[in-house]
C-alpha cells in the first residue's frame, strides 16, 4: 500500500492532459453554439451530438477538481477543523484563480467599451448595466450564488462556473471532515458512492430531457465535486501494481470508447439526455489516476500536458476571443484560414495569460507569507509538483 501512495504523490500527468480534453470540448461547444458562420456549422452537423453536449466539459472539470483537492488535502485538513490549515488552503486557491479572473474581467469590460465606441453595436458594451454592486459581486466571485439560472450572470460568461467552484472551495474544509471518515474504507465503498453522487443529476436529465432547470448548476456542482472527491479516496486505497495498471488502462480506454456512443444515443433520443454520461466521469478519472498505460500515455505527452496547464486560462478567455474575432470579421462565411485563426487564437491568448499572469501571480501570492504552507500541491494541475500549481480544475459552459 505504501508503494501505491508514493506512486500517486507526483503530478498525475494523465489527469492534467484530461483537462485539455475537457477544455477543448467546451471550446468546441461554444464555437458550434455561437459562431455566426452558419455554412461551416452545417458542415459540422454530423458531429452535432458531440458538439451539443460540450457543456459536459464543465462537469468533467468539477469531477477533476474534487479529485485533486481530496487527494491532496483530506489528510492535511484532518478529522477536525484546523483554522490554520483552512487558511492555507484558501490562500492557495485564491492565488490560483483570482488574479487571472481579475485580468480577464477587466479586459472584457474595457473591450466592451471599446467595441461600443468603435463599432457602436447596440448593447455591445460588456459594462452596460453593470452597477457597483453587480461589479463587486463579480470581483468577489459570488455572482451565481443566489441565481437559480446561471446564464447571464456577468460580462464574462464562463465566470458562472468559477463562482460555483469558489463556493465549493469555501465548503471544502468542512467536506473534508466527512471525507476523512470514509478514507479508510475499502475502495469499493467510496468508488460506489462516487458514481451514486452523480445519479440525481443524471436521472433528472433523463426524466426532463434537459440539463437546464432551476438550480441545476448547484446539483451539477455538488454531485460532480463529491464524485471526484470520493474517487480520490477510492484510488488512494488501491494497491497499485502491474495488474492494476493494466486493468485501469483498459478501463480508461473502454470509457473513452463508450462516451461518444452514449452521446450519439442521447442525441438520437431528440432530447438533451447527455447528462447521464456524467456517471462515467469518476470512473474515467479514477482509472487514469492509476495507470500510465493506454489513454494515459497519450494524455501524458508534453504538448497535451501543456494544454492541460493552460486550460483554466483557455476556459476564461475563449469566448471573449471568439466574440472579438466575430465582431471584426462580420457575419459572412469565413475562409479556411479564418476558421483556423478563430480556433487557434484562444489557445494563443490562453498561453500568454497562463505564462505572464496566472503563473507569476500564483508564485508571488503563494510565496508572500514568511511561513510556507504545509498543504501539499494538488496533482492534476498545471505544473509539476516541485513547482507547485494547484490550478483550479474549473468548469465551463
Amino acid at each position: 500500500m505504501a508503494g501505491a501512495h508514493q506512486a500517486l504523490r507526483g503530478e498525475i500527468r494523465g489527469l492534467t492532459g484530461l483537462r485539455l480534453v475537457a477544455a477543448v470540448w467546451v471550446v468546441a461547444h461554444h464555437f458550434w453554439l455561437f459562431s455566426p458562420d452558419r455554412d461551416l456549422l452545417a458542415r459540422l452537423d454530423p458531429l452535432r451530438p458531440l458538439l451539443a453536449s460540450g457543456w459536459l466539459g464543465v462537469d468533467l472539470f468539477f469531477v477533476l477538481s474534487g479529485f485533486v483537492l481530496a487527494h491532496n488535502y483530506v489528510a492535511v485538513l484532518g478529522n477536525r477543523f484546523r483554522g490554520r490549515a483552512a487558511v492555507d488552503f484558501y490562500r492557495a486557491r485564491i492565488s490560483r484563480i483570482w488574479p487571472t479572473w481579475m485580468v480577464v474581467l477587466g479586459a472584457v469590460l474595457v473591450g466592451g467599451h471599446v467595441q461600443q465606441a468603435l463599432v457602436g453595436t447596440p448593447g455591445g458594451s460588456a459594462a452596460e448595466g453593470l452597477d457597483a454592486v453587480t461589479l463587486l459581486r463579480q470581483v468577489l466571485l459570488v455572482q451565481v450564488w443566489d441565481r437559480p439560472d446561471y446564464s447571464a450572470t456577468g460580462p464574462v460568461g464562463p465566470g458562472w462556473s468559477l463562482s460555483a467552484e469558489w463556493l465549493a472551495y469555501l465548503a471544502f474544509p468542512l467536506l473534508a471532515l466527512l471525507l476523512h471518515r470514509v478514507r479508510s474504507r475499502r475502495p469499493v465503498v467510496p468508488a460506489a458512492l462516487a458514481v451514486a453522487a452523480l445519479v440525481p443529476f443524471a436521472a433528472t436529465c433523463l426524466v426532463l430531457g434537459t440539463h437546464d432547470w432551476a438550480w441545476s448548476w448547484l446539483l451539477r456542482l455538488t454531485g460532480a465535486f463529491l464524485a471526484g472527491s470520493l474517487a480520490a479516496l477510492a484510488v488512494a486505497r488501491v494497491d497499485r501494481g502491474a495488474a492494476v495498471e493494466r486493468a485501469a488502462g483498459r478501463t480508461a480506454a473502454a470509457v473513452l470508447a463508450l462516451l461518444p456512443v452514449a452521446l450519439w444515443w442521447a442525441g438520437a433520443a431528440g432530447q438533451d439526455r447527455a447528462g447521464a454520461v456524467a456517471l462515467l466521469f469518476p470512473v474515467l478519472v479514477g482509472a487514469l489516476a492509476l495507470t500510465d498505460a493506454g489513454p494515459a500515455r497519450l494524455l501524458s505527452t508534453p504538448l497535451v500536458v501543456l494544454g492541460g496547464r493552460i486550460s483554466f486560462a483557455l476556459y476564461l478567455v475563449h469566448m471573449a476571443v471568439f466574440e472579438t474575432l466575430w465582431t471584426l470579421a462580420g457575419a459572412g462565411s469565413a475562409s479556411a484560414a479564418g476558421v483556423l485563426l478563430q480556433l487557434g487564437a484562444p489557445f494563443l491568448a490562453a498561453w500568454v495569460l497562463w505564462r505572464f499572469v496566472e503563473e507569476p501571480a500564483r508564485r508571488r501570492l503563494r510565496g508572500a507569507p514568511a511561513r510556507r504552507s504545509a498543504v501539499p500541491v494538488p496533482v492534476a494541475v498545471p505544473e509539476p509538483r516541485a513547482a507547485a500549481a494547484d490550478a483550479p480544475v474549473t468548469s465551463m459552459a
